[in-house]
């Protein structure tokens, strides 16, 4: 019984070293078009009016750059645990809207994180970004470890460990 155990709890770590890999390199190949300076963002203001330096922000702590869309199926279950996450959230609505409207969404939904509205698709293009939800993590200037699609807390939780890591 103990070796039938012992079999299946190393069979299953295997599978989730596994998964990592893959995923790991899945995140590496949609990365290497991404631009690598977050001054190619240019100035950023949120729904609110504040004025966001992304590149000042992320000198010291690693910021979590989230692009979603009030329209994506996917970012209704990612937007909650990004509003979890407890490091500088910096989001960017894509194709969601006027001001207005998204503002009304971010207000229903009762995110705390700060929303920097493109309306019009110029920092998605700028990012070249094809898939919501994208996460990425901005550090020292530098945007790193992008990932799309579905990502758990503690997938955002280890990329903002591994940008403190790899400094």
């Amino acid at each position: 019984m103990k070796r039938s155990l012992a079999a299946r709890m190393a069979k299953g770590i295997g599978y989730v070293l596994l998964l990592l890999v893959i995923v790991t390199a899945v995140d590496v190949w949609r990365s290497q078009d991404l631009p690598t300076d977050v001054a190619a963002l240019g100035p950023l203001t949120t729904l609110k009016g504040d004025d966001i330096n992304l590149s000042a922000l992320s000198e010291r702590q690693p910021v979590l750059v989230y692009v979603w869309a009030s329209w994506c199926g996917v970012c209704r279950i990612v937007s909650p645990m990004v509003d979890m996450v407890q490091t500088p959230v910096v989001s960017i609505a894509l194709a969601s809207g006027h001001d207005r409207k998204v503002n009304g969404y971010v207000q229903e939904k009762d995110y705390k994180f700060s929303v920097v509205n493109d309306a019009d698709n110029t920092l998605s293009q700028v990012l070249g970004i094809k898939v919501t939800p994208t996460l990425m993590i901005a550090y020292k200037g530098e945007l790193r470890y992008a990932t799309s699609g579905i990502t758990t807390l503690p997938g955002m939780w280890g990329r903002v460990w591994l940008a403190k890591l790899m400094g």
